[in-house]
């Protein structure tokens, strides 16, 4: 190295040049060490970096980075047990300078150093062996890597970091004790309350989705039931923006429903109380809670983001919760209408003294209740009830009778005038039965008339006038009158006419018989007059009687001819 003290530039160092011209091109450790003692020596400035302790979360600023300007330099002079690079002097405060180029500063130096209890940093050049020296200046006193290796300040720095933090720990605890005090856990009520978004709720028959048990209902000012309400019916109104747990924590907070002391409690104080074994949670995580009870439920449904939409199931049971609403003026009118078509067309007299209002508020016989009692009943007994009346009119129209109720409707008139038509249909309607019965009777006797003329002939009207035992002793004129009677003449007209044919047929086999055994008898007498004779005369062989009687068919002829004579006889 050489040193420059020109008259234009300021006082430097500078590289030796060889005799063939050229200069050193890298400057070597003690070249750099001995370059930036140099350097410091005369500038007698630099910079100091920035020294942070810290603790958890909690930091403490023991220098902060700056540059400072000294007094004076010490060179490689003894220092206690040691001999520092450089010293630098600024009043009464000393400053220890290591410079590394190789190798870091040593623990047992280091040591040295805290042991005397000197500020102490340590400028890395490894970085800058290669590169020209008369360009490292402001680089070895500013820009260069820089570490604090010892400062007297710190210790008291860690024992102000060590007090925060026991503080810290003192105010959680206080902090917890007092949260502890505060919370009050609700749980769900026995019976309703008075809040307006539970009436509303439990109005409108949706009591399941209110009042669950939930960790942190103590961070509310107003019962699970009231917030919970408060939550759906928020939901249910967010039509053009998407609905989230903050959004429902939000507008609880709006309504004052939180507690201000546990607004805003850390995740760390809310799991010390958990720990603590109180049923605690952060109101929006009770909120998320409740949310999450709802959408197991079925009632709501969860999609990115935190947002939160009805289910079908819920948007189903506001509607029936509508329809709940309506409902009893519907019932009102729907009856209203059943009465007035009922009363339709009576005469003002029957009518003028009814009141709608004051018959619907009228206990109905045999039901125990009145219309406007029923018109808060059920589905199926109101269907039924509604029945009943609206049958009056059918009944009345249809089949009147005198005990028919009436439920205290105006309607004894029309039901009288409507017995009195049903007399007198019965009336006429008994007379046109008799005259077709007896039309049915004379028609039924002439048709047996037609057909005995035609099944007997002659003879026929004594039959018909004949009692006979086959129709228990009546005639068959008498039995023709009525249905089962004609049924059973025309079977006994049937056995008549079998009767006679029969009859008939016998006579004529019995004539044959008797006129060929006449015949056989004139061709064995002589004389016809002693034929005759035989013929006629009784027979002890034939039971007493003549041949002619005894003679009924071919048998009985040919028993006869074994009696005549075996050839011609005169006698």
């Amino acid at each position: 190295m050489v040193a420059k003290k020109g008259d234009l530039q300021a006082h430097h160092f500078a590289h030796h040049f060889a005799r063939d011209g050229a200069s050193c091109t890298s400057a070597g450790e003690t070249a750099l060490h001995k370059l930036a003692k140099q350097v410091l020596d005369e500038r007698l400035e630099i910079a100091l970096p920035e020294l942070l302790i810290s603790h958890r979360d909690d930091t403490e600023v023991v220098v902060r980075a700056t540059r400072l300007v000294f007094d004076e330099a010490i060179l490689e002079t003894k220092d206690g047990s040691i001999v520092p690079d450089v010293v630098l002097i600024l009043r009464d405060r000393r400053l220890i300078v290591e410079f590394k180029v190789t190798h870091p500063c040593d623990d047992v130096k280091i040591a040295r150093i805290q042991t005397m209890n000197v500020g102490a940093i340590e400028i890395d050049l490894s970085a800058y062996r290669d590169q020209a020296l008369d360009e490292l200046a402001d680089d070895i006193l500013y820009n260069a890597p820089r570490i604090w290796l010892h400062n007297p300040h710190e210790p008291a720095a860690r024992n102000r970091l060590q007090e925060r933090a026991r503080q810290r720990v003192e105010d959680r605890q206080k902090y917890i004790d007092e949260h502890r005090r505060n919370y009050w856990h609700r749980l769900p009520a026995r019976e309703g309350g008075s809040g307006e978004c539970e009436a509303i709720l439990r109005q409108d028959g949706l009591d399941a989705l209110i009042n669950l048990p939930v960790n942190g209902s103590g961070c509310f000012t107003v019962p699970l039931a009231e917030w919970q309400g408060a939550i759906v019916l928020d939901l249910l109104q967010s039509k053009s923006q998407p609905f989230r747990t903050r959004t429902a924590v939000a507008a609880l907070v709006r309504r004052s429903w939180i507690d201000p002391r546990f607004c805003s409690v850390s995740e760390d104080i809310a799991k010390a109380l958990k720990d603590a074994g109180l049923p605690f949670a952060s109101p929006a995580e009770s909120v998320e809670s409740y949310l999450r009870q709802l959408e197991r439920l079925g009632f709501v449904h969860s999609a990115p983001s935190e947002i939160w939409k009805t289910s079908g199931l819920l948007r189903q049971r506001i509607h029936e919760a509508k329809e709940l609403r309506a409902r009893p003026s519907k019932r009102l009118a729907e009856m209203r209408g059943i009465v007035s078509e009922l009363l339709l067309g009576l005469p003002d007299e029957e009518t003028r003294g009814f009141s709608f209002e004051t018959w619907i508020q009228a206990e109905l016989s045999d039901r125990g209740q009145s219309v406007a009692d029923s018109i808060h009943g059920s589905e199926p007994e109101w269907t039924a009830l509604c029945h009943q009346l609206s049958n009056i009119g059918t009944q009345i129209r249809f089949s009147p009778r005198a005990n028919l109720e009436l439920f205290g409707l105006p309607c004894e008139g029309k039901l009288e005038r409507a017995l009195k038509r049903k007399r007198l249909e019965a009336e006429d309607r008994e007379r046109e039965k008799r005259e077709k019965e007896k039309a049915g009777a004379e028609a039924r006797v002439v048709r047996l008339e037609k057909l005995a003329a035609a099944n007997l002939g002659e003879g026929y009207e004594i039959w018909l006038s004949t009692g006979d035992a086959a129709l228990d002793g009546q005639t068959p004129l008498e039995a023709a009158r009525s249905e089962t009677g004609l049924r059973d003449a025309i079977h006994a007209l049937g056995r008549k006419a079998d009767q006679l044919r029969i009859e008939e047929q016998a006579r004529e086999r019995k004539h044959k018989a008797v006129r060929e055994l006449e015949a056989l008898a004139r061709s064995r007498y002589v004389a016809p007059e002693r034929a005759d004779l035989w013929m006629r005369g009784s027979r002890p062989e034939l039971g007493g009687q003549s041949p002619a009687d005894f003679t009924i068919d071919d048998a009985t002829r040919d028993k006869c001819a074994i009696y005549l004579p075996g050839k011609k006889s005169r006698y």
